[in-house]
């Protein structure tokens, strides 16, 4: 994130809490809805809320490491996700609103799926969003946590030894297949290149590794899955719909809702739609 958008956006939504895995801003007045972003990126994804979502109080999580926020100095190679998310339950109990709703963008969902799963107490609801339980299904359908070792950690060490013009034009192609205004192409660019190179390596290849769709019975919270068609998108929406049924078949209570003709920001790419779909299922 460069520093005029960062200021822009504490501006706006100063930060109330200083952990050590991530700060937390605060918006708005209302039911109470926690929002996590994906790897590499920034809370600044959800700034359409303000007008799309009424009533609600925003607490949009920036992570540490991303987007122009500094590393962690707890951080823990490929022990990311499980840490922040406790870190999470212990921010909302903060709040002494009861339980809450939870959005997760991309490894945010993952991050949520973990929270509801452990901390059953500050979760009433939860939105996945973009995210299989398992992610590198995406990648090999016949994925396990173990065949994905090595790819994994290859993929960590190249991207840590990439210099920053290669890593720079990587992030360029890349976010061409996520989002399909290139305004927020060049936002979502910004956001990876300040992001810490070490620290989006180690989670990315931690994200590979970790299957979670054994532990979603374990889950006593309904839970939304929204997910992404577009017509670049290498699976058919049939395809796509199989994918996300065979990764959440494990839910306790579990409704699933694509939207078409939006890449991996969706909040970008269809903010009615999407929004939309937020305050239908705040409202159930």
């Amino acid at each position: 994130m460069q520093i005029g958008s960062l200021a822009r956006l504490l501006k706006r939504n100063p930060v109330v809490w200083e952990g050590a895995l991530f700060t937390a801003s605060v918006e708005g007045a209302g039911r109470d809805v926690v929002m996590i972003h994906g790897l590499a990126a920034s809370p600044e994804c959800w700034e359409e809320a303000g007008a799309l979502l009424p009533g609600v109080r925003r607490h949009a999580i920036h992570l540490r490491g991303f987007a122009g926020l500094a590393p962690s100095a707890l951080r823990d190679p490929m022990n990311y996700m499980k840490p922040t998310a406790d870190a999470l339950a212990a921010y909302i109990r903060t709040l002494k609103v009861g339980p809450v709703a939870v959005v997760g963008h991309s490894m945010g969902g993952l991050i949520a799926l973990m929270l509801a799963r452990d901390h059953a107490d500050v979760v009433e609801r939860l939105m996945v969003v973009d995210v299989p339980a398992y992610f590198s299904v995406l990648i090999n359908p016949f994925a396990t946590a173990t065949s994905m070792v090595p790819f994994a950690q290859h993929s960590r060490r190249s991207y840590v030894e990439r210099s920053k013009l290669d890593l720079h034009e990587d992030i360029r192609r890349t976010t061409e297949k996520l989002v399909r205004d290139s305004a927020h192409a060049d936002r979502i660019i910004r956001w990876g290149v300040a992001s810490d190179q070490q620290t989006t390596a180690d989670v990315m290849a931690e994200v590979m590794v970790t299957d979670l769709r054994g532990d979603l019975q374990r889950i006593a919270a309904p839970v939304d899955v929204i997910y992404t068609w577009d017509r670049t998108t290498p699976a058919s929406k049939l395809g796509l719909d199989q994918v996300y049924a065979a990764s959440y078949s494990g839910l306790r209570d579990g409704r699933r809702h694509r939207i078409d003709d939006a890449r991996h920001y969706v909040m970008f790419d269809q903010p009615a739609a999407f929004y939309g779909a937020v305050e239908a299922w705040l409202a159930r």
